[in-house]
């Protein structure tokens, strides 16, 4: 049974597939015994206990245990680490800080061998185990893993043993009008003993939404602003705002043409669907919004005096809907071939993420013609107005390296990376531009044919960047242990990032031109 981590009430189901087993019935170790959970955090297989690091894992057993399915669920459970929104928009805000190390691309986030934007959230589906190394992993993992790195490691399909599992919950949360519910299944198939197997995991989360949003039954009401509750046009509440869909599934296959060679290529693909934001506005000073008495002009300036932040209602003048998507795909093949001496490891992964976000701009509209009316004008009425922000990036990834496996107290990993990350990142789109109509009118003293923004009639923001990050790097380490208890190790890492970028912004916000 999965669990809402904010349900008052759950029940849950378990099922089989048909006549499959049950994956990890009994994973308890035996009493006095602690778990032994295998790690790659050196590149190298070993167990946990043997690693000369300061880091945190769940096993596939842990995460089970504890009903994990979302980075919350783990961040909150690991010490030295934080996370905190850190830019505009929601699905791309997330950033991930261990230690206090902060800054643009200093804690790493990977699944297998692939980094990937610390902003994103995988379902925890299927996963064999997570790794979280507090401290520089630079000589392994690039300059992007300064402070330390989040890894999830993907389970491999199982070339004998068929099997499955599923897990469905159902639960309700305070201030939501319907019930939140999930479910998520895992089949492992075995198509050639020792040769060839596939597995597939599929999953559905919905969560309701506690918010509210509150608009003006008619526009005209809100232009006016006579707009009250009481007023014959009244407020209409819209109910389950920040409902969030979610939903994906990865297959993979592990291919073993000879004893010495394995092939994994594998695809995973996400996307959240969600209703508004969760989050509570920040009023200003035109009282407490839409629902209290008559809202008056204000000018934009905040008072903090009116904020409520347990407040589950959006008061808005207008309805513009809110919210967006995240959808990304990574696709990844890995070839580990093993030697006498060593193994020799390729993994190759392409990445895609789109982000659109649309968010009611109605008070920065209203505030800005408010406090920059044309000449002897009166200041504007408000005006509905909504802004959309696209981020959407793709990004190629190549590693190889050789991992030894010597005969006596040398060892050594050596090996070369290169990426190739582009598109919007790390700017947005806004896209088409924000467009209010008579808005150049308004702000010229309704001045015929002439532009605030030449080129950009009407418009309050637009902005379009594209960028291309290239990074190729070479890195090993050799370690040398004289004597049991001792380990000495070396390591060096030479990288060049080439960052090239070209956009423009326009429109109001940024003053004009």
């Amino acid at each position: 049974m999965r669990i809402s981590k904010s349900c008052l009430a759950c029940v849950g189901a378990a099922a089989l597939l048909g006549s499959l087993r049950v994956l990890a019935a009994d994973t308890t170790p035996p009493a006095g015994q602690l778990e032994e959970i295998t790690v790659t955090a050196q590149k190298r297989t070993e167990t946990q206990q043997n690693v000369p690091l300061s880091m945190t894992t769940f096993s596939s057993a842990a995460l089970e245990e504890k009903a994990i399915n979302t980075f919350f669920d783990y961040a909150t459970k690991v010490p030295n680490l934080a996370f905190a929104p850190t830019g505009d928009g929601v699905g791309t805000a997330r950033t991930i800080s261990i230690r206090g190390v902060s800054g643009n691309n200093v804690t790493g986030f990977y699944v297998d061998d692939t980094p990937l934007p610390d902003s994103l959230d995988p379902r925890i589906l299927d996963i064999d185990h997570i790794e979280v190394l507090r401290g520089p992993q630079g000589t392994l993992y690039g300059a992007r893993s300064m402070g330390g790195l989040v890894r999830m490691v993907t389970t491999e399909p199982d070339m004998n043993n068929l099997s499955g599992v599923v897990h469905t919950g159902v639960s309700s949360t305070e201030r939501t009008d319907q019930a939140n519910w999930t479910g998520d299944g895992v089949v492992n198939i075995p198509i050639i003993q020792d040769k060839v197997a596939l597995r597939l995991s599929g999953f559905y989360d919905y969560e309701a939404g506690y918010f509210k949003r509150t608009f003006c039954t008619d526009p005209a009401a809100a232009m006016n602003l006579t707009c009250t509750p009481l007023a014959a046009s009244g407020i209409t509440t819209v109910n389950n705002v920040g409902a969030i869909d979610t939903y994906g599934g990865a297959a993979s296959l592990t291919i073993k043409p000879i004893d010495s060679v394995t092939i994994t290529p594998r695809i995973m693909l996400q996307r959240a669907d969600y209703n508004g934001f969760l989050m509570s506005d920040y009023l200003t000073d035109r009282g407490n919004g839409i629902g209290s008495p008559v809202p008056t002009p204000h000018t934009g300036a905040p008072t903090p005096t009116t904020m409520i932040p347990n407040d589950f209602t959006q008061a808005r003048w207008f309805n513009v809907p809110e919210g967006g998507f995240d959808d990304w795909a990574l696709s990844s093949i890995a070839l580990h071939w093993k030697s006498n001496i060593g193994e020799l490891v390729s993994s190759s992964s392409y990445f895609s993420r789109k982000v659109i976000e649309t968010e009611d701009e109605s008070d920065f509209v209203y505030a800005a013609i408010t406090s920059s009316p044309g000449p002897g004008l009166p200041p504007g009425e408000p005006q509905p107005g909504g802004i959309t922000e696209e981020k959407d990036y793709q990004e190629f990834v190549q590693e190889i390296r050789f991992v030894s496996d010597l005969k006596g107290p040398v060892q050594f990993v050596a090996g070369g990376f290169y990426s190739d990350l582009h598109g919007r990142l790390p700017f947005a789109a806004y896209y088409p531009p924000a467009t209010v109509p008579g808005l150049d009118s308004t702000l010229t003293g309704g001045a015929p044919g002439v532009e605030v923004t030449p080129g950009y009639p009407n418009t309050i923001f637009a902005q379009d960047f594209h960028s291309e990050i290239k990074e190729p790097a070479v890195f090993g380490e050799l370690s040398y242990q004289p004597i049991e208890p001792l380990k000495l190790t070396a390591g060096l890492r030479w990288y060049q990032v080439k960052e090239t970028s070209e956009g423009y912004e326009a429109g109001l916000a940024t003053g004009g031109g």
